[in-house]
Formats: C-alpha cells, structure tokens, sequence
C-alpha cells in the first residue's frame, strides 16, 4: 500500500472522528428536549398544549437546519390546525411549511403554501401578518428566478410596513437591494442600501440576525465593486452578530464568504482556514448543502497548492454529501471537477469514468428541471387566480367596514373641531403674550441703551479734561462709530456675530484709551465661525464686560487683564468672558447696584428670548478664587441660542 494512500486513510478516519464527535455533542445537548416534547404531544388531550409542543419542536429543528424532521412536525401540526379550525394558527403553519418547502428547494409547494396563508391573512384582516406573507411569495419568486414578481411582493410587503413604520423594513430594504443587484440596476440597489442603513441608525430594536444580514449583503456589494478591505470588514460583522446569538448559519456564512475572499486575494492558506472552519460548524448544523460546497471549495484550494492527495479527498467527500443529501445540482459539480482534475492529472481513465457520470447525471438534471419549469408555469396561473381572489375579497372586507369606518371618521371629525376651537383659543393666548413680551422687551432694551450711553459720555468727558485734542478726536470717531451701531442694532431682534464683535471691540477699545494702562484685553474666535451668517440677540455681552471693566479693575493694584472667547457649539455660541480683577466680592454701594441692575436686565431678556424662541439660553458665573485660591477675577459663561435672521 503506498504511503499517499495511507495519509488519505488517516485523514478520513481523522474527519469522520470529527463528525461522530459533533454529531454526538449535539444529541446529547438536543435530544432530551426533543424527547420531552415529543411524550408531551402525545400523552396530552389538550389541543392547545398539544400545538405549543409542536411549535417548540419546529423551532429546535429549524435552528438545527433539519428540514425534513420540520416538515414532518409542521405536517402534524397541520392536521391539528384543521382539525381544531383555528383561522390564525391555520395561517401560521401554512407559512411554516413554506418555509420548509422553499429551503428543501420545492419552490411551486412553497409558493401553493404561502399564498394560502396570504389568504386567511387577509381574510381576517391581519395586515400586518399579511405582509410577512407578501415577503415570502417575493423571496420563492426571487429562486425561481422570476425577479419582476419578486419586486412586486416585496414592494407590496414594504407598502404595509412602511405605513406602520414595522421594524421588519429592513429585510424588504435588504431583499430589494439584492433583488436590484441580480437586475443589474446599480442605482436602485445603492438606493434601497442607503434606506437599510437609516433604518439600522434609526431603529434601535434591529436584531443582531438582521444586522448579520444586512452587513452580508453589503459585503457582497463592495466585493462587486472591488472594494475588498471594505467587504472583509462586513463579513467579520456578519460573524460577530451571529455569534452574539450564537446563530451558527450566520456564522458558517460568514465565514464561507471571508473565506471565498482571501481566496480571490491569493491568501490560499487563510482562505483554507476559513473553509474549514465553516465547513465543522455546518456539520454540527447538518447543512448538507454548506457542507457540500464547503468539501469542494477546499478540494479546489489544494488543488492550486499542488497537494493531490487532500484533493481527492475533499472532492470525495463533496460528492459523498452530496450523494447522501440528494443534492443532484451539487453531485454533478463534484462530478465535473473530478473528471477534470484527474484529466490534469493525465488519469484518463479514472476521468472518463467520472465524465460519464456527470453527463448521465446532468440529463436527468435537465429533464427534471422540465418537469418543474411546467408546475412552475401552472402554479404561476393558479397563483394568479388566486390573487384576483384574494383582490375580491378585500373589496367585500372594505365593503364590510364601511360603516364602521364612516362611524369612526364622524367621531374623528367632531373631536377635530374641539381640538380646533381649543387650538386657536390656545393660539390667542400665546399671541397675547408673545406681544407682552415684545412690550416689556422694548422697555429693557430702552433702560439699556441710555444706561451704556451715560457711562461711555462720561469716559468722553474725562478723556477729553485729562488728554490732548488729538487723542479725543479719535476717541470721539470711536464712540461716534460705536453710538451708530449701538441706535442701528438696538431695535433689531438678531444681530450678526461679527457686527456684535465688533460693538465690543470698539467699547473695550474705548475704555482702554479711557484709563491707559488700567488693563489690556483679548478676543479669540474659532476661525471655522462663519461671524457674518450666525444671528443672536444684540448687546447681551456688553454688561458683563462693562462690569469687569468698571467694577473688576477699579480697585486693582495691578494690570488687568480681560480675555473674551467665542466658540460654536452648534445650535449655540458660546462667550467665555474671563478677568483677574477683585472677584465677586461686594463693593460699594453704587457699582453693587449698577452690577445688579445690568444682571436684573440680562435675566429678563434671557428669560424672554427662552419663551419666545424656545431654545436653551444657559447662563454660569463663578469666582474664579472660589476654585483655585491661587487666582483671582469672575470667569463668566453665556451660551446665546443662535436664531433666524
């Protein structure tokens, strides 16, 4: 016996001693339930006990991927439903057989039972279900290849959802983008890719299935597109979703398609290690068609490697799976590549042999697929029977609750004119006071404005007594200049950001020029700040520079300094206004009541710009000694709510 025939002996013996070992594993952890509910269903008279046990059984076999084992607990469940005549569940396990016939491949049975359960749906006015069904009938008309219906269901579906904001829209947005794809419309697949990936920012409840879903079909996309660090990237958010809920079909998937990636990357060893992976977890799920392709694909990589022996091996195998799983699509693709390799390999006569048997088998392929293309044809008319039905009887639905529905919008109306009448009442009364408040805005503003003219007058006069006439010339441009835009602005709700920097610029230049060497000044703005587009409310900022000026620094045996900072905070700009005078400690009497009077008058305005524009005003000042005993001085911040022009 030669030493190659020995390693493949090994490597066989070493894969079925894997595959006793998941096999075993999964009994033992599922067999002790199954065993239960199977004595629960039949020891049981209660119907409804007897419908839950059946309901856990499908749902164990589906995670197991044990179609067949479905299909004969969701055929018994069927004749419970009918013979306990319970419309809902009726529907219910019609569609689960669907399902059960669309993954075994019998796509005219699936369809007949889907379309029943579209049926009683919309009978019974169960909308919401009956979208579930819509989706169903686009997905068998997707493997039928029929893509035109397909859209149409799936829009159907969609329509419903839509309306009811259902978080299942992100399956038709997934479906339809694929749907597209296979079309060859690259817009409208980037279209529905865009409104599944809202939908996934948008909704929090998105399950950790439909997001591996969702990345899986996205990463087909970029690896369309070429985009292969993109795709790599979504493939491994397939598996890490799937593992959250240990969904070990997300998993093989995903690890099947990164491995089909490194493939395509020339990453051989990689791409085989992925395989592998995928193909234990597809045996511990008997997927007998993963595990099929999974065979061949590692067949085909060593094939590359030059390690003959592990290739016949895995191709073997492949067509043994498939042999046993009556996968005649898959037998014949082993079939081909054996009878290929073994020609490379200049074995005529062993590739004769496979030849021979893959074009017996791709006969009886085409034969069979006659027969299904003809009850395809005649389930696709009965179908369509079915639907003018279906559309007859929800006219007589509609018909049915006409009355009730002319009732409700009766009633509807009547509270709508209440609601009305309440509204406009509502209306007036805010109108009301929204003109008080312009009043008493008016007012503030009045108080304002000869308040900050009487203190800049008086620096005028003091200049003008203790300076030369050059120097007051230009204080007086200045304070002409800053007097004009004071009377322009002070009307006006909104000022610019920058005509409202430049107010204070010019009145800390102003007081600078006053009392030289009393202090020095600093104004720094995000340079991203578009000044001239950002409106607030004028002259806010002023009192409190005025304050730390007047207040601040007067009893200062040292230089002041007053910093002044603008940010964008978005739906805000916020001032920092920042000095190292004396603190919030109380003055005298006269700068205690001036400082009082400008935040009496600040607290007003912002109290009424809140109410009429409804927008956050936030207000802080702290003495900056109070959080470092080291400093001295009032750190003050305002962040103005930016309004529309």
């Amino acid at each position: 016996m030669s030493r190659s025939s020995n390693n493949i002996k090994y490597k066989l013996f070493s894969l079925l001693f894997i595959f006793i070992t998941i096999h075993f594993t999964v009994l033992a952890q599922g067999n002790s339930q199954i065993d239960s509910l199977t004595q629960l269903y039949y020891k049981t008279i209660d119907q409804t006990v007897k419908q839950r046990a059946l309901k856990a059984l499908s749902n164990i076999y589906e995670d197991k991927g044990d179609w067949f084992k479905y299909q004969e607990v969701m055929e018994q469940m069927l004749l419970l439903q009918e013979e306990k005549q319970d419309s809902f569940y009726l529907a219910e396990t019609y569609n689960k057989l669907g399902i059960s016939c669309s993954r075994r491949g019998k796509t005219p049975e699936a369809l007949a039972y889907f379309q029943k359960a579209l049926e009683i749906n919309l009978a019974q006015n169960n909308i919401l279900i009956a979208a579930n069904s819509y989706e169903n009938i686009g997905v068998v008309y997707k493997d039928m290849g029929d893509y035109s219906n397909a859209v149409d269901y799936q829009i159907k579906s969609l329509e419903i959802r839509k309306e009811r904001k259902h978080p299942r829209l992100l399956n038709n947005y997934m479906k339809l983008a694929t749907l597209q794809e296979l079309l060859g419309n690259v817009e409208k697949e980037d279209y529905y890719l865009r409104l599944a990936k809202s939908e996934m920012q948008d909704i929090d409840s998105i399950t950790p299935r439909n997001k591996a879903l969702f990345y899986n079909q996205l990463g087909h996309v970029y690896n369309q597109r070429n985009k292969l660090d993109s795709s790599i990237i979504c493939y491994k958010n397939v598996i890490l979703y799937s593992k959250q809920i240990e969904w070990k079909v997300g998993i093989a998937v995903g690890l099947g398609n990164l491995a089909d990636l490194y493939s395509e990357t020339g990453a051989l060893d990689s791409s085989i290690f992925y395989h592998r992976q995928s193909l234990k977890l597809s045996g511990e799920i008997n997927d007998c068609l993963s595990i099929t392709d999974e065979f061949l694909s590692i067949a085909k990589l060593f094939e590359k490697l030059d390690k003959n022996d592990s290739v016949l091996f895995y191709a073997n195998n492949s067509l043994l799976r498939a042999r046993e799983c009556d996968l005649l699509y898959q037998q014949n693709i082993a079939l081909k590549f054996i009878a290929e390799y073994y020609s490379r390999q200049h074995n005529f006569e062993e590739a004769y042999a496979f030849l021979q048997q893959h074009y017996k088998l791709e006969d009886s392929i085409s034969s069979a697929d006659v027969r299904n293309n003809i009850a395809n044809l005649e389930t696709r008319y009965e179908t369509k029977v079915k639907e003018q039905q279906i559309e007859i009887l929800t006219t007589e639905n509609k018909l049915k609750n006409q009355r009730i529905k002319a009732g409700i919008i009766l009633l509807a109306v009547l509270i709508a004119v209440i609601i009305l009448i309440l509204y406009i009442l509502q209306i007036r009364k805010k109108q009301a006071i929204l003109k008080q408040n312009d009043l008493q805005q008016q007012v503030l503003r009045a108080q304002m404005n000869p308040h900050f003219i009487f203190n800049v007058l008086g620096s005028i006069q003091n200049f003008m007594l203790n300076n030369d006439t050059k120097k007051a010339a230009g204080y007086l441009a200045n304070f002409a200049s800053l007097t004009r835009s004071t009377l322009e602005y002070s009307a006006s709700d909104t000022i610019s950001l920058y005509e409202e920097v430049t107010m204070l610029r010019n009145y800390m230049e102003l007081e600078k020029m006053r009392v030289p060497n009393k202090f020095n000044f600093e104004i720094e703005m995000d340079e991203a700040i578009e000044s001239e587009f950002i409106r607030i409310p004028p002259m806010l900022i002023q009192p409190f520079i005025e304050n730390a000026i007047k207040h601040g620094f007067r009893k200062l045996d040292k230089p002041g300094k007053l910093n002044l900072t603008i940010s964008d905070k978005g739906d805000a700009v916020e001032f920092i206004i920042e000095d190292n005078g004396i603190g919030l400690t109380p003055d005298e009497s006269s700068s205690e009541n001036h400082q009082s009077m400008a935040m009496n008058i600040f607290s007003e305005r912002r109290k009424l710009i809140k109410q009429r524009h409804k927008k956050e005003f936030n207000f802080e000042i702290q003495d900056r000694h109070e959080v470092n005993p080291a400093l001295s001085g009032v750190l003050i911040k305002v962040r103005v709510p930016i309004l529309e022009a």
